[in-house]
């Protein structure tokens, strides 16, 4: 229950109405069917049906089978009406022919804005986007062959974007879950597409390897505005990569100091950039948590997934960013190729050593056009996608199954809240403390067993 705006989405309606087209919102963020979707589809009757994933929501890259099952639904819907369909997002870049094969007249490849731009101008002047050959499409002709257009290069010029139309999304109810839940109010905000890293498991369907940044003083206008217009108590920035540029950083802290904007805000970055100059550009300017993509505590892990960072490394930032009273915590990933439990054992040591503020845990995910994905795709069963982001299942042949996973995902986070309970509460019962010490040696002896009983052969 951490819910942001569909961010991508609402920066292609932007610019769609900048260039003179009436469009209108419709959120899924907080619908349990289609039912409301269904009638807004009849009372709004569009021309156009744009069912654009947020693309700046990390959890789209893993191509969810729950997403793409509700975008089927709605292209199914429009077909019925007559409304000609765009669906747009790393899915339908990677895989197009579920979506055009179920009643998507266009599927976008690659980045959305311009591609998606452009189709709407051939549309509307009667012409066929896929015959006057738009960039960045792919569909189906009338004699039932499957067309893909030349695809299209990044669009670098970000800053000749309009800003996102937060004006049709209902703030309101974003508002009302964060303070019902979590006792403040977050909205997401961009500075930066990509990342020039190549990580063997990352995918990069978007932006490729490039790396595109917004000027300072876009971002920091933005910035104002949403405080000015809704007052959020926290942003959250979506790049992959925060302040990769250090001269970057440096001005931005500079233009929110002048500005005198008092807002904290939450980054990803990695470990091997928070050098004591950008942590404390980041302090200056706001930054009260940062994530970072450890992954592993285990350096020949590191090594094959091509991360480019050191154990230690890890450890230095976690140890700078708390000495700048700056919340560190990590992204963790199990499962993959080749762990044994000697990896596994100095990623917890890792997490025990460094004590950070929070854990975000899954196990690897084979995503299309990957490196892992092409290591992995002969074992790759029934079940290709994970059905939500909590699925946490193995998809391919790793050390361990699932369930081994799962109980490892549930016992280090159970212990990281321990350490917390025990290191706020200092007078802590001490019955309570050795009941929920003795719980927790219990699940580590369970967790052993299933080590023996869970390990995949051959």
């Amino acid at each position: 229950m951490k819910p942001y705006p569909p961010l991508a989405t609402i920066q292609v309606a932007a610019l769609l109405r900048s260039k003179g087209f009436d469009v209108n919102l419709y959120d899924t963020t907080f619908d349990k069917n289609l039912d409301e979707f269904n009638k807004r589809l009849e009372n709004y009757k569009p021309n156009a049906l744009i069912v654009l994933d947020d693309y700046f929501n990390y959890n789209i890259k893993m191509c969810l089978s729950q997403m793409r099952q509700v975008a089927l639904g709605m292209c199914i819907k429009a077909k019925d009406a007559g409304i000609t369909t765009i669906v747009a997002s790393p899915d339908t870049t990677a895989n197009p022919l579920p979506y055009i094969e179920n009643g998507a007249d266009y599927a976008v490849l690659g980045e959305p804005d311009i591609t998606v731009l452009e189709t709407c101008q051939m549309l509307v002047t009667g012409k066929d986007p896929l015959r006057k050959k738009v960039k960045g499409l792919a569909g189906i002709l009338p004699d039932n062959k499957v067309l893909f257009t030349e695809s299209r290069p990044v669009f670098l010029s970000i800053e000749s974007l309009p800003m996102p139309a937060w004006d049709m999304v209902n703030v309101e109810s974003y508002r009302r879950v964060w303070l019902d839940k979590h006792g403040f109010f977050s909205l997401n905000i961009m500075a930066s597409k990509g990342c020039p890293y190549s990580c063997t498991w990352c995918a990069k369907p978007i932006w490729g390897s490039n790396y595109i940044l917004r000027p300072e003083n876009h971002v920091v206008s933005e910035v104002k505005w949403l405080i000015d217009h809704f007052k959020p108590d926290h942003l959250w920035f979506v790049d992959d990569l925060f302040g990769y540029n250090q001269q970057w950083i440096t001005n931005f802290a500079t233009l929110i100091e002048k500005h005198n904007i008092k807002v904290r805000y939450t980054i990803q970055t990695r470990p091997d950039l928070l050098n004591s100059a950008h942590i404390s550009n980041l302090k200056r300017s706001g930054c009260s948590e940062v994530w970072m993509g450890a992954e592993s505590g285990s350096q020949r892990i590191l090594d094959g997934m091509n991360k480019m960072i050191t154990v230690d490394s890890i450890k230095s930032a976690v140890f700078e960013l708390k000495k700048a009273g700056i919340r560190a915590s990590l992204f963790i990933q199990f499962g993959y190729l080749g762990e044994t439990m000697v990896d596994i054992e100095a990623t917890v040591d890792l997490i025990r050593d460094v004590f950070p503020d929070d854990i975000g845990i899954s196990v690897t995910y084979p995503i299309a056009d990957t490196d892992l994905y092409q290591s992995v795709y002969r074992e790759l069963e029934k079940k290709k996608n994970w059905k939500n982001s909590d699925d946490i299942s193995m998809l391919f042949k790793g050390t361990y199954k699932t369930p081994f996973y799962k109980k490892l995902h549930q016992i280090l986070h159970a212990e990281l809240d321990l350490m917390h309970l025990l290191d706020q509460k200092k007078d802590l019962n001490p019955s309570v403390k050795d009941d929920m010490l003795s719980k927790l040696n219990q699940d580590w002896r369970l967790l052993r067993q299933m080590e023996k009983t869970h390990r995949n052969h051959g």
